[in-house]
This record gives C-alpha cells, sequence and structure tokens, in this order.
C-alpha cells in the first residue's frame, strides 16, 4: 500500500509540469525556400526572444512561399498564434470600405465626385460638401477624430455632430482623417439600404470565403481571438469593447475596428484581384496625391514610388498602438504579404521592417 502511495504521489507530481510544458513558437504551414526559412527563423527567435505573437502570409508569383503563425495569440490560455487566427487589422478596414465604394461606382450607385450631401440629406455643413472622393483619400479637409474610438456616436451623431465640425486643412490637401472615411461609409450604407457590415458580409466576406473576419462576429466567441498585449498587459478583444457599444459604434465603424486572420487576408487580395475591371480600376489606382512626393491616396491604399518615379508597393497599414497590421502587393513583382502582429506597434514594425527589406531584397524592388 506505501508503494501505491508513492506511486500516485510521483504522478500527480508529475502531471502539472507536463501541463505547463511551453507551447512550440511556431506553427508554420508554408516554408518554402530560403527567403521563407530565413524569415521562420527570424519570427521564431522574435517569438522566443521579444515576445512577438502574429501571423504572415507571402505569395509570389501566384505561389505562396510563406503561411504560418508565431508566438501566443493569447498568453494566460497559451493558445497559439496560426494563420486562422482572427486579429485586428486597424485601418486596414478602410480598404474594404475603398471595395465596396468602388463597386457601387462601377454600379452607378455612386459618383465619387458629389458631394455627400446628395446621399446624406440629413448630414450638416462642411461635411455635407465633402465629396466621397476625398473622404477615402483624406483629401476633404477634415479632422483626424471627432472623439475617442469606444465613445458611443450614433449614425445620427456622425452626421449632425461630427460633419458640423469646421474644416481643419485646405480642401484637396493630405490629411488622414478616420472620420472622413466614416462618412463614407454611412454613404454607402443610405445608397444601398443596408448596415455596412451586412454589405460587406454579402459581397467581400461571403463570396471570397472569408470564414474568419467579421466587425462584430455575432454569436461567436472571441475565446480563440488573438489578445493584444501593451508592454506585456493583456488589452483584451476588439470586438468585445466594440459590442458594449450596442450600434453606437460610428467612431469606428468603416476606419478600423475589423478582425481578420492572415489566412482570410489572402484571400481577400485574391478576392480584389477577382473582381471586374472597372472595379480593380478604381480601386488598385491612386486617386489623390499624399503628403509626400513618392506617395499617393487611393481608397483605402497608399501607392509608393521610388526615387525614379516608379510605382513599387500598394498597401495600407493598421494599429491601435497594440496590434500593428500590413498589407501590401508589389504589383511588378507579383507578390502579396500580410503581416501581423500583437505585442506592441513599435516591437511589431521592427520585425516587418526586416521582413519587407528581406522580401524586396529577395524581389530584386528598389523603394
Amino acid at each position: 500500500m506505501r508503494y501505491l502511495f508513492a506511486l500516485l504521489l510521483a504522478l500527480a507530481l508529475a502531471a502539472p509540469s507536463q501541463a505547463l510544458e511551453p507551447p512550440a513558437p511556431s506553427r508554420v504551414e508554408v516554408a518554402d525556400g530560403p527567403l521563407a526559412q530565413a524569415l521562420d527563423r527570424q519570427l521564431t527567435d522574435a517569438a522566443v526572444n521579444r515576445g512577438f505573437g502574429g501571423a504572415v502570409v507571402i505569395e509570389v508569383r501566384g505561389k505562396v512561399v510563406l503561411k504560418g503563425g508565431w508566438g501566443l495569440a493569447n498568453r494566460a490560455a497559451g493558445e497559439q498564434f496560426t494563420a486562422d487566427t482572427p486579429a485586428q487589422i486597424g485601418s486596414i478596414t478602410k480598404t474594404f470600405t475603398g471595395l465596396l465604394a468602388a463597386q457601387l461606382i462601377t454600379e452607378g450607385k455612386l459618383d465619387p465626385n458629389a458631394p455627400l450631401r446628395r446621399y446624406l440629406p440629413a448630414a450638416s455643413e462642411p461635411g455635407a460638401s465633402v465629396t466621397l472622393n476625398e473622404t477615402l483619400t483624406h483629401s476633404g479637409g477634415l479632422d483626424d477624430y471627432c472623439g475617442d474610438d469606444f465613445s458611443p456616436r450614433t449614425r445620427a451623431e456622425l452626421l449632425s455632430v461630427c460633419m458640423a465640425m469646421p474644416l481643419k486643412f485646405p480642401k484637396g490637401s493630405s490629411h488622414y482623417s478616420n472620420m472622413g472615411v466614416s462618412f463614407g461609409a454611412a454613404a454607402i450604407e443610405h445608397v444601398t439600404g443596408k448596415p455596412w457590415e451586412d454589405l460587406l458580409a454579402e459581397r467581400v466576406w461571403g463570396p471570397f470565403g472569408m470564414r474568419d473576419t467579421s466587425w462584430a462576429f455575432p454569436g461567436r466567441s472571441s475565446a480563440n481571438f488573438a489578445r493584444g498585449y501593451q508592454e506585456g498587459v493583456d488589452q483584451g478583444v476588439i470586438s468585445d469593447r466594440i459590442a458594449v457599444l450596442n450600434g453606437a459604434d460610428w467612431h469606428l465603424k468603416g476606419n478600423g475596428g475589423m478582425q481578420a486572420s492572415a489566412a482570410d487576408m489572402h484571400r481577400f487580395f485574391r478576392g480584389v484581384m477577382a473582381q471586374p475591371q472597372a472595379v480593380r480600376d478604381i480601386l488598385l489606382k491612386p486617386h489623390a496625391d499624399g503628403d509626400d512626393p513618392k506617395v499617393k491616396e487611393g481608397y483605402g491604399l497608399f501607392f509608393r514610388s521610388n526615387a525614379e518615379g516608379q510605382l513599387y508597393r500598394v498597401g495600407h497599414g493598421g494599429s491601435d498602438g497594440v496590434f500593428f497590421a500590413y498589407f501590401a502587393w508589389y504589383p511588378a513583382h507579383d507578390a502579396f504579404v500580410y503581416f501581423v502582429g500583437n505585442n506592441g506597434e513599435e516591437p511589431v514594425r521592427n520585425e516587418l521592417r526586416d521582413v519587407l527589406k528581406a522580401l524586396q531584397d529577395d524581389l530584386g524592388v528598389k523603394p
């Protein structure tokens, strides 16, 4: 009996050490070629030694060369980041609003150069005189914000309070405006008679096969979503904070707050490339000058040229200071990259910078 007790005690003591065994630093589905293998080593090191948690998909000439997750999406639960983990995309949300606008313009339902008052008759001036093109290219002279992201703001208040704010800059100059893109989303809702997120589900997420992308994720638990960490402190999941607003979420709607997996962002890229030519001609071309001579503004996309004036990268980043995500296309090299991390904007940017440099060097891109 004494020996049985000793055996049971030994098993009980052994169990916690097995349960506490740390998860693998990565879950990589594809790492094809020297570049991908080098980036896998970099991101594994970042996960082990620098607290990185995130996912990456890289496609070159129609072939996925790197796809996977590194580090933890949920540190308390030991949940690994994978390419299928929903994570905040921040301002890349604007690219989705831009795609909706491009679709509706080609269908004749929106005129990008008409004042918003045509579509929002209850809108206040001076915002009502700004055009859709100006809202989506940050050239309408609008202020950046009308309040904190998570302060309640109804659609009616967006039109009456935010659109009544005086212009902060000369029209035609480039000044980033989150609230301006929300004005554009409101116009999109008006001409379709449907909520912005329902339109995305109907026109984008569903047709593109994006199973792990949404705004509010109705009926779905956020337990396996990526959580953000600022200096090691858990910042939670954004859709949980949006849900508390009960629809008074117009400080963010249209301009930020979406969550998507890296695999879904790759599906988004492929879906955009499969759009009718008329839609791509609107979405994948610039429509205004940026604040840098080498940068032009599109509908939820920035177009970057090198010193010789050659376009080399089209993309958009997104951040709330905790998550940082980046979506980019290299048209001359037929390459795509999506990158997201959850351990603070600056640390994630540092990893992204190295990833982009390695990719660009490998492709022969001249920034």
